[in-house]
């Protein structure tokens, strides 16, 4: 089960940049009086794309654009350390390789309206959103050797039925992880909704 903050999360919290001054945007969101754009959601989605190759409709771009807006403001009074340059290095290389060739990636960019030093403006503050939920809530979660057996005989052995199970000994390490992850992403998913039910949040697509 792969964390929230894991490459996903760098899709689940998407930032938009600035819209392109050109354009007239529609608006599909207002949170509290923060407004989001047609555009933004349009750049967020492709920066999803080239991030994880998959894609997303577009209201429930707009609902993680919506979470990435309320979790910037929490961030934004968080005094943790700074993004690393290599981090970021490494997070701009791996968009890159997921293009065949240089071309297509700068055709990306040319579609996004963005450069490559917005991108990685973006995919900084991808990081810190993912060093921050990290160092908040990873502290926080733990698994009991109740936890892990209880998952062994529920969910496992049901699993493999027919075939030859491990015995727990040999995959209570692996169990372990997987509730941590389980555990972790709930944490985070209850955050995020308790902010969202303090904001007011009026939504124009579905």
């Amino acid at each position: 089960m792969r964390s929230r903050v894991g490459p996903v999360v760098f899709v689940a919290l998407l930032w938009g940049a600035s819209a392109r001054g050109e354009l007239v945007d529609r608006i599909v969101a207002i949170i509290d009086r923060d407004v989001v754009t047609l555009s933004e959601a349009e750049q967020a989605g492709e920066i999803a794309r080239a991030r994880i190759g998959d894609s997303e409709p577009l209201v429930s771009i707009v609902e993680r654009l919506i979470e990435s807006r309320l979790v910037e403001r929490e961030v934004a009074r968080f005094t943790g350390e700074p993004v690393s340059p290599e981090l970021v290095d490494r997070a701009l290389q791996d968009v890159r390789a997921r293009f065949s060739s240089e071309r297509k990636f700068r055709d990306m960019l040319a579609r996004s309206g963005l450069s490559e030093d917005e991108l990685s403006i973006l995919l900084r503050k991808q990081i810190g959103v993912a060093q921050y939920v990290e160092q908040r809530f990873r502290p926080l979660t733990f698994v009991t050797e109740e936890q892990i057996a209880a998952y062994y005989r529920d969910e496992l052995l049901p699993a493999v039925e027919g075939a030859q199970a491990p015995e727990l000994s040999d995959v209570s390490e692996s169990i372990r992880r997987i509730l941590e992850e389980r555990t972790f992403n709930a944490r985070v998913e209850e955050w995020i909704e308790g902010l969202k039910g303090r904001a007011r949040i009026r939504l124009y697509v579905w």
